[in-house]
């Protein structure tokens, strides 16, 4: 490997996965000296079984404990005001986020209200300055997680909130919380994640630290993706999924935004899409995009898709070739077993003609904006083209 002579890499994140991880939950909070902490959760997203759990980790710990349970996709600034003002009246010190999403993100602004001592959260904007540590916040990732639950942003009420404060300072992913209902959700977790790994691990700027977690990220979901869609109740590939959204996070938040993130952040943010089934419909026409161009470094990939072996045996000029042939057979064996679970164009993912527009506008403000919209076009009707 050559040396990178300059380079950042920020990731504040502690992980605590494997087996009963939510057990040495308190001790972790009173490391964070945190001693009454406040859950944020909605219970129709996570199930009762989770909040269950959660509670139970608590055990004889002595610690107390509030819970807020009814967050929901609608939820927005005004919440976050409602929610600042109990967290200070009652003196909360650190905040807890079960589940993925919108959860995490209310979660990350509510913290940010309460740190800051916001006089007003609904004032809240992504020109806020963040300039120091908040107070103590926990991830509790569950299988509707994203992969954003560990990067430096948030998303909510149509504002995108960024700083390396906002990130959490310890993410538990425990097995009893991994397992998904059905295919379809760790799929979108999933792909989510391999596709903000892969957008960073192509990177024009080279960072071994960002490489290291893009690389275990996109092999654990090569490698386990399938049997977790075939077998969402696979503890093993459910929670190898979890690790690597997690990891992607950190990957993700020390890259610039890729083509990947940007169309499936403003279909779920229009028109109510899981972010990682579009990052998943788009991929060939995204990779093929950036083969075109020759920026990006798509020959890496064949490395953590196919292992050490395959790589080494490629010659350099067929590598982007080979690991481009390697994501086409995987993505077909997930629409094989996801079936119409897994659309493979606006259409049929339930985009009506009418928010096509809009989308279109949202996109074409984007500096890459040509780009994007010529392939939302071009996927509007039409079957992905291979890589």
């Amino acid at each position: 490997m050559k040396p990178v002579p300059v380079f950042t890499f920020t990731c504040p994140v502690k992980t605590n996965s494997g087996n009963k991880a939510l057990e040495h939950l308190p001790v972790e909070l009173a490391n964070l000296n945190a001693v009454k902490p406040i859950v944020i959760t909605g219970v129709e997203a996570v199930g009762g079984k989770a909040v269950r759990t959660l509670a139970g980790a608590f055990g004889d710990s002595g610690m107390t404990y509030a819970l807020f349970d009814g967050v929901s996709p609608a939820a927005n600034l005004a919440l976050i005001e409602n929610l600042k003002i109990t967290c200070i009246e009652n003196q909360y010190d650190a905040v807890i986020a079960l589940g993925g999403g919108t959860i995490v993100d209310v979660a990350k602004v509510l913290n940010m209200a309460v740190s800051l001592k916001t006089a007003d959260a609904r004032q809240l904007s992504p020109q806020t300055p963040l300039r120091k540590h908040l107070n103590p916040l926990v991830v509790v990732p569950t299988a509707e997680a994203s992969g954003l639950e560990t990067s430096k942003l948030a998303h909510l009420d149509r504002n995108v909130f960024s700083s390396e404060y906002l990130a959490p300072n310890l993410v538990v992913i425990d097995p009893r919380l991994t397992r998904a209902a059905d295919g379809k959700t760790i799929a979108a977790t999933g792909l989510a994640a391999l596709s903000r790994a892969l957008e960073a691990h192509i990177s024009t700027d080279k960072n071994p630290f960002r490489d290291a977690y893009s690389f275990a990220a996109i092999r654990f979901i090569k490698e386990n993706l399938l049997a977790a869609v075939n077998n969402p109740g696979d503890k093993k590939a459910s929670l190898a999924i979890a690790n690597a959204a997690a990891m992607s996070g950190c990957a993700f938040s020390n890259a610039e935004n890729g083509l990947l993130h940007k169309l499936g952040q403003v279909c779920q943010d229009m028109q109510q899409l899981p972010a990682g089934m579009v990052m998943g419909m788009f991929l060939p026409s995204v990779c093929g995009h950036y083969l075109n161009k020759g920026d990006n470094d798509l020959a890496a990939l064949l490395h953590p898709l196919a292992g050490d072996d395959t790589f080494v045996q490629t010659p350099i000029a067929k590598r982007a070739e080979a690991a481009l042939d390697l994501l086409d057979r995987f993505l077909a064996g997930l629409r094989g077993a996801l079936g119409k679970d897994m659309p493979q164009n606006l259409k049929e993912a339930g985009v009506p003609g009418y928010r096509m527009e809009e989308i279109l506008d949202v996109l074409a403000n984007d500096r890459g904006g040509p780009a994007l919209c010529a392939m939302v076009k071009r996927l509007w009707e039409r079957q992905p083209m291979p890589f």
